[in-house]
């Protein structure tokens, strides 16, 4: 039964990964295009999730407004399934957070084992060879860079939730 089958540490909410918000932003004047897992919104934090790790895909050829041209949008789809793939394995990794603007992707996830997460990330580096991709691994254990957005978003006109599959916001993203 439900509340005695729940383990320690688990929320009551279920986290749907294809519940995602959506938001156009700005950054120093230019558009940020901003996907962001709803589904983490009203439960916080995910125990045992401490570390965020930011990887950065920088853009080949930006436009002036710093976003993708549209002939790179499956190059960029592409390199974030891999990523995800990998990475989201097992659930060792979350991805909250996937940014397009000044002229990179940043895709943002959790992680409940840094150390693992770097290796499969070098793994996926030496696959994809139509960008670049810089990573960051740091503490976080509180989420504030997600809090972050939640906050920004929140304040903005411009968001609006979609539930979708994971992938489909990507070609606006």
């Amino acid at each position: 039964m439900w509340p005695f089958t729940q383990k320690a540490g688990e929320s009551a909410r279920t986290p749907k990964p294809d519940d995602w918000l959506l938001a156009r932003m700005q950054r120093n004047g230019f558009p940020l295009n901003v996907r962001m897992a709803n589904a983490y919104r009203d439960i916080g934090r995910v125990p045992g999730y401490e570390h965020k790790i930011i990887i950065v895909v920088p853009l080949r050829d930006p436009q002036l407004s710093g976003m993708p041209e549209d002939s790179e949008f499956d190059e960029l789809k592409a390199v974030e399934l891999s990523l995800c793939g990998v990475l989201e394995a097992e659930n060792e990794s979350l991805c909250v957070l996937a940014i397009t603007g000044c002229g990179t992707r940043d895709l943002i996830f959790y992680t409940r084992n840094p150390k693992q997460a770097r290796k499969k990330i070098e793994t996926v580096k030496a696959i994809i060879t139509s960008h670049k991709i810089d990573v960051a691994i740091q503490p976080d254990r509180n989420w504030e860079l997600y809090g972050f957005f939640g906050k920004a978003i929140a304040a903005s006109s411009s968001a609006e939730t979609k539930t979708s599959a994971k992938t489909a916001p990507l070609a606006s993203n």
